[in-house]
């Protein structure tokens, strides 16, 4: 027996070798392989996301064995269509030199909001292919098109933005609807156990949160191409972006695509059993110079190494530079605590001072994860806080911005925040339960005479100063603090009751029920709405703002 289990894993060891393309990043699947690989005992740099599939089998063999379900022995199960509903992929070749995977993609949603009386839905169909040829090259592809009448706060953001949150740009549908698609793919190659190459159109994620205030994939997909070098306890990932601006510089969605650029290192370190640190450097120029030339991807930020900002201070360059850290400590196995430290701008001499400069542009994260809590399996609580100071990932222009597509790269409100989100899991089986709890506070603009917006911090599109000698379009230069500009108050509570029905697909049938409290000064407004859904995997989407 114990010979044909050894043979068993030699097998299944073999046939992943190959698979070197990247799990979705769908929260609801992801949470249970995240979870195993907490509690097990592996060196795997988790901070960098999407993951490799070929690395998560070192760990648990398959990402569908992290939720251990076993189909009831019954007939309809191992028929060709009991198969394809509950364990397999609709189309599934395996080969000794190649692989490929087919499958359909939908999410049907349907609901009311009860601020409005409207009926809400989400109507997504797609189809996504995934595969590999020999051991070394891997890809991945995916088209969505949607149409959706979203709850009314989503509904006001689209309008202003004429984006829909992390999914790209809208046109009419219907009565008071949206149309709009979303399309991913990409190409991973592994020349060697020690690197890895993808080139593609998709979103990146850093951090072991459920926000990240380093790079997010919080906004629509972008072209990137990725270099991960992995050997000792080092894991170094140089990531090159082109991203965009939409609309003019108040982002009103008016207008031509502005296009920039961005270059990110992130270098892991295992310092020991348990802790993990990383480093993050992240760089934005714009793609035209103020005389309006064309830039485009400067040379000069290839450098493989980090850090840049000797590099961009020596050209005089007026560039975003963001530098920072994220940290991952393991207590007694089931303990992991997480945090994350962002410096925009930084003068120590102006932090000692205590006189809220408003260039002190820093945000910092901390959170813990409890596995397995009071002794129960698969209980899982997690709470994290986040709290970024007013003007930070902001800059000269919107264009130099840490930002894309009408939202920001790191956290959806912005800066100018202080927010706390809890989470209280729990699964038996293909069952699951998920209990939500957002409190946060933010700063935001208020309404001038003139008819323009005073810029608090919290707006990140905002320019903050002029490029040469012109005066900063900030209110004071001193005496800022975070929450300043009009106080807002958000609580956000969520209900999330879930059947797995397929591993390998994620398609689950969900029942979801939230709130959603928001009240400054001028108004209160509170909506609730449920909905069912039915869906495949889905890229993660951030409604919670």
């Amino acid at each position: 027996m114990k010979k044909i289990a050894v043979l068993f894993c030699l097998i299944a060891a073999q046939v992943a070798f190959g698979q070197h393309y990247n799990l979705v990043n769908d929260r609801f699947v992801n949470q249970q392989i995240e979870s195993a690989i907490a509690l097990s005992e592996s060196g795997m740099h988790t901070a960098f996301k999407p993951w490799r599939v070929s690395e998560v089998n070192k760990v648990i063999h398959h990402p569908d064995s992290a939720w251990n379900v076993n189909l009831p022995n019954k007939k309809f199960y191992s028929t060709a269509v009991g198969k394809k509903i509950f364990s397999e992929h609709l189309l599934q070749i395996d080969h000794e030199d190649y692989s490929l995977y087919l499958d359909p993609l939908f999410g049907f949603s349907g609901g009311q909001d009860q601020f409005t009386g409207r009926n809400t839905y989400d109507n997504s169909r797609g189809i996504q292919v995934m595969g590999s040829i020999g051991k070394s090259v891997s890809f991945y592809t995916s088209f969505w098109e949607n149409q959706s009448v979203f709850v009314n706060y989503v509904d006001s953001f689209v309008r202003k933005n004429n984006v829909v949150p992390g999914q790209g740009r809208v046109k009419p549908f219907g009565d008071g609807g949206f149309d709009y698609a979303y399309a991913s793919g990409y190409v991973s190659i592994q020349p060697s156990k020690f690197f890895n190459l993808q080139f593609g159109n998709d979103k990146q994620f850093i951090g072991d949160g459920y926000r990240s205030l380093l790079l997010s994939d919080n906004a629509f997909n972008y072209p990137f191409a990725k270099i991960t070098t992995q050997f000792w306890r080092l894991q170094y990932t140089n990531l090159f972006l082109a991203w965009q601006n939409i609309g003019n510089a108040s982002n009103s969605g008016v207008g031509g695509y502005k296009q920039k650029f961005g270059t990110i290192h992130h270098l892991s370190y295992n310092v020991m059993q348990g802790l993990n640190i990383g480093l993050f450097e992240g760089i934005v120029w714009q793609g035209g110079d103020t005389t309006g030339m064309r830039r485009g991807f400067d040379p000069n930020y290839l450098n493989p190494i980090i850090f840049y900002r000797p590099v961009e201070f020596s050209r005089g360059s007026p560039d975003n530079v963001l530098i920072g850290l994220n940290f991952k400590a393991k207590l007694f196995k089931k303990y992991m605590f997480y945090g994350q430290l962002l410096l925009d701008e930084f003068s120590l001499k102006e932090v000692k001072a205590r006189n809220g400069w408003w260039a002190n542009k820093q945000a910092f994260q901390l959170g813990y994860s409890f596995f397995n809590l009071f002794g129960i399996k698969n209980l899982n609580w997690q709470n994290e806080l986040n709290v970024v100071r007013p003007y930070t990932y902001g800059h000269f222009t919107a264009e130099q911005s840490y930002t894309h597509y009408a939202q920001p790269l790191a956290h959806p409100l912005g800066a100018n925040f202080i927010e706390n989100v809890q989470f209280l899991r729990y699964r038996i089986r293909r069952f699951g339960i998920e209990a939500k709890l957002l409190m946060a506070q933010y700063g935001a603009d208020s309404l001038k005479t003139n008819g323009s917006y005073s810029n608090y911090g919290q707006n990140i599109f905002q320019g903050t100063a002029e490029i040469v000698g012109g005066p900063t379009e900030v209110p004071s230069i001193y005496g800022n603090t975070i929450l300043q500009g009009v106080k807002n108050t958000l609580v956000f509570t969520d209900l999330n009751i879930s059947y797995l029905i397929n591993p390998k697909t994620g398609l689950r049938i969900a029942l979801n029920l939230s709130r959603r409290s928001q009240r400054n000064v001028f108004e209160t407004r509170n909506t609730i709405w449920g909905f069912v859904t039915l869906s495949t995997l889905l890229p993660n989407r951030y409604y919670d703002f």
